[in-house]
């Protein structure tokens, strides 16, 4: 017989399936759909410091750095929108008959905003929890995982990293992300 440590779940809490992943030029403009493929990690990190007088007796504490970072996989080969995630790295031409991506010698990387949107129906209603980083980068080119035309699901997949760094130009304590969730 199964032990239940808790007498009672809220299931409206509880978050189901992958993410809309989207990015914009800043959290206030149009944000660009990435296609289908799914959010494969995200994470909150920060390293602490610690410093101590020598005469006194307690250490002060705090953040050093502070990031949030996160992974995803593209199935779709769009020139246009694998240009634009890539934060300037490359540059793509789509014409009516052929879409072409350009790289090499770019210099800068644009930072970008980027919002993972999931989207749940609960009891009719729709639930959505929404993460929006204000200021990231991507960490790595294109990176193409290719399966055999006889595996039992061949889809190809590019592969990205983002980092993302505080925006000091909004309020402190509000310059990463903000995760918005719908109650019901």
């Amino acid at each position: 017989m199964a032990l239940h440590q808790n007498t009672s779940t809220d299931s409206d809490r509880i978050v189901l399936g992958n993410y809309k992943m989207e990015t914009a030029p800043s959290a206030a403009g149009t944000f660009v759909n990435l296609g289908a493929g799914q959010l494969t990690s995200w994470a909150h990190q920060f390293e602490k410091f610690t410093t101590q007088a020598g005469n006194a007796p307690d250490p002060l504490e705090g953040i050093a750095t502070e990031t949030a970072s996160f992974g995803f996989d593209l199935l779709e080969y769009d020139a246009s929108v694998l240009s634009v995630l890539q934060c300037g790295l490359v540059s793509a031409v789509v014409t009516t008959s052929l879409s072409t991506i350009n790289a090499g010698g770019n210099t800068v990387l644009t930072h970008r905003a980027w919002r993972l949107t999931n989207t749940r129906y609960i009891s009719g209603t729709t639930v959505q929890t929404i993460i929006t980083m204000y200021r990231g980068v991507i960490d790595n080119g294109m990176s193409l995982v290719s399966k055999s035309d006889n595996d039992t699901d061949p889809m190809n997949a590019y592969q990205f990293s983002v980092t993302c760094e505080l925006d000091s130009t909004l309020t402190v304590g509000s310059q990463l992300y903000n995760i918005a969730k719908t109650e019901v």
